[in-house]
């Protein structure tokens, strides 16, 4: 068994911080993994907490957020219900 190397996540090396940058966190993973050694949990810990701090000093960076789209559901949800009411009911608008 090969033992894991100690890494923290402002210590990654150049290159997973790149593909971090442009939102590439699976490719980011891979070449950390290659890097160090490190297992996939680990590796994938790291990054997460790496994209999150990063997330935060570019917020146009989209694609390392999370986002809900819970928001974007009740929007739909309700304009389809008005849409249902002015269909069953006969509401004229």
């Amino acid at each position: 068994m090969k033992p894991e190397i100690i890494i923290a996540d402002n210590e990654l090396p150049p290159e997973v911080v790149k593909a971090i940058t442009q939102g590439r966190k699976i490719e980011a993973i891979k070449l950390l993994r290659e890097a160090t050694g490190l297992g996939l949990a680990n590796a994938k810990v790291l990054v997460d907490r790496a994209a999150l701090r990063y997330a935060q000093l570019n917020p146009n960076a989209r694609a390392m957020t999370q986002e809900s789209n819970t928001g974007r559901l009740v929007g739909v949800m309700l304009v389809l219900a008005v849409v249902f009411a002015i269909y069953r009911f006969g509401i004229a608008v």
